[in-house]
């Protein structure tokens, strides 16, 4: 998939999220759950492809060793 292709994709989960939702007056703080969410799969994606090296997973996502630690310290990944 190409990188500009990824918006339309989110376009589409959202809408399904809605729909299954249905009231949308229930949805709370929707921007930081999304923000959460698709951080989560970047960083195991990013761990993946660096083949569970910090060093280079925070290389791939274009963040400092320490921002990524820190990242996974809020969202609870544990990797290793």
């Amino acid at each position: 998939m190409k990188p500009n292709g990824i918006s339309s994709v989110i376009d589409q989960i959202l809408d399904n999220f809605f729909l299954i939702q249905k009231n949308v007056d229930d949805v709370s703080e929707l921007y930081w759950f999304v923000i959460r969410e698709v951080e989560r799969v970047l960083i195991h994606k990013a761990f993946h492809l660096a083949d569970r090296n910090k060093k280079r997973a925070a290389k791939i996502l274009g963040i400092s060793r320490n921002t990524l630690t820190t990242k996974m310290k809020a969202l609870k990944i544990d990797i290793m």
